[in-house]
């Protein structure tokens, strides 16, 4: 990796330090009645019948926080990115109704693609 690119990478975080804590799910989302799963600062929930979770795609490039979170201050337009998650063994997308439906999958990997 390029010192350059090294560079800005630390000034983009340092320069988000205050702004964007790296304990918590991202703070720019928090209105969207998604709920943030602390262990691994990633939002989740119910959309649309099935079960979803933040992940990191391109943001990830810029994440300086702990090994398996989620990025907590990237967001494109206001969006973040997601994918649906596996259910059981790697079978299709849970199904739900609320949110709290989706808890059991939380740490399960995506069935697709991370994007916006």
């Amino acid at each position: 990796m390029s010192p350059l690119i090294v560079l800005l990478a630390l000034l983009v975080v340092k320069g988000t330090e205050g702004r964007y804590p790296f304990d918590t799910c991202n703070p720019g989302m928090v209105n969207e009645g998604w709920e943030c799963n602390k262990d691994n600062l990633c939002w989740y929930g119910c959309q649309k019948g099935y079960c979803w979770s933040q992940c990191n795609g391109a943001s990830d490039a810029l994440w300086m926080g702990k090994e398996g979170t989620c990025n907590t201050w990237w967001h494109y337009l206001w969006s973040i990115e997601w994918c649906w998650l596996y259910g059981d063994d790697y079978g299709e997308t849970p199904t739900c109704e609320t949110n709290s439906d989706c808890i059991p999958y939380l740490y399960n990997e995506c069935s697709g693609p991370c994007s916006l």
